[in-house]
């Protein structure tokens, strides 16, 4: 992790700034979340919740339109910590324990607005982490669900890119119990 943050930090020193035309970008930089995870019935009447913090990475490609819109496709990827959430994975009820890394694939929309750039982007998304999945068993868990994000970045100065992620995993690929996980993200990102 350490190594991939330097690697980060001097790419930041050495690449051209990006603005908003069409073309490949790419970008780096932090990430926070708040995750809040349930077992479905009959476990329910708690709720698991945490924060972690991590590397934020995307990659994108945007198309013009018309006039100051534009559309694109792109993908998010949140290394975290993998923090445990509070009074998770304790025996109590089949919750998620931890997010170890999100990665987000969405289609984006954006126009021009207030001397930057506003994005709206809808699309799928995946979750690693640890999941409890019975009593004292913990498995290494895959979600899949929906992605829903808004992000600003000003044109002029430096190139910050700010992002508001919702994400909710519908399924996940453990074999014994369903459970609902919520994510709000929020990443500050230096775009090339």
């Amino acid at each position: 992790m350490k190594t991939l943050l330097l690697t980060a930090a001097a790419a930041l020193l050495i690449a051209p700034t990006a603005q908003a035309q069409d073309g490949l970008y790419f970008g780096a930089g932090i990430a926070a979340i708040k995750a809040t995870s349930a077992p479905e019935t009959p476990w329910g009447g708690y709720d698991v919740s945490g924060n972690d913090a991590g590397l934020a990475l995307t990659l994108g490609y945007r198309f013009s339109a018309n006039g100051n819109l534009s559309y694109g496709i792109e993908a998010n990827l949140d290394l975290t910590g993998g923090k445990r959430m509070d009074q998770s994975c304790s025996s109590i009820g089949p919750a998620w324990c931890d997010v170890d890394s999100t990665l987000r694939l969405r289609g984006t929309f954006s126009t021009a607005v207030g001397g930057g750039d506003l994005t709206v982007s809808l699309g799928a998304v995946m979750i690693k982490g640890i999941a409890e999945d019975g009593p004292g068993f913990f498995v290494d868990a895959t979600g899949r669900g929906a992605s829903l994000g808004l992000a600003w970045q000003g044109k002029g100065g430096m190139p910050l890119r700010y992002d508001l992620n919702v994400d909710r995993i519908i399924s996940d690929d453990t074999a014994n119990y369903d459970r609902s996980l919520n994510v709000i993200g929020l990443r500050v990102s230096y775009m090339f």
